[in-house]
């Protein structure tokens, strides 16, 4: 697994169209999308059943946009960190794509922690996008577009 990889995480923006960290994952050799359901948030009292029925039909919608798009989405359950890190080691992804969200203060900060220290540089995104991590900041040369494909 060779050039630079971007995974897409879609948090709370479930969405296809005007997508900013989802536009980007084009200059990408390979990319893949992530969905993280955390037991915390389950666990939370935030958390209702219907919640958890309507995350799981927009997942689905998702995946069948994303589909139709040539990426693959991959569904996790677990902490934030530890889905990243699974799925680093999987992917061998060198780019963490991202809209910035405000959430629970403590996984948030913990994740971004995470993110900076994950790689050997951490930058900034465009067009309201997060790129929270990579490995050298450049995607494919401008105007190459291989495709997303995982």
């Amino acid at each position: 697994m060779t050039g630079p990889a971007a995974v897409v995480w879609f948090k709370r923006d479930l969405r296809v169209r005007d997508h900013a960290p989802l536009a980007e994952a084009v200059y990408f050799e390979r990319a893949v999308g992530l969905v993280v359901i955390e037991p915390e948030w389950l666990a939370s009292p935030e958390c209702d059943p219907r919640h958890v029925s309507f995350l799981l039909r927009c997942v689905g919608e998702l995946q069948r946009d994303l589909a139709r798009l040539g990426l693959p989405l991959r569904v996790r359950i677990g902490s934030a960190i530890e889905v990243l890190e699974s799925l680093r080691r999987e992917f061998g992804f060198t780019h963490l794509l991202s809209h910035e969200e405000t959430g629970p203060a403590g996984a948030m900060r913990a994740t971004w922690r995470w993110a900076a220290g994950a790689g050997p540089a951490a930058c900034g995104g465009r067009s309201g996008s997060r790129r929270a991590w990579c490995d050298g900041c450049d995607p494919a040369p401008a105007g190459r577009h291989s495709g997303l494909s995982g």
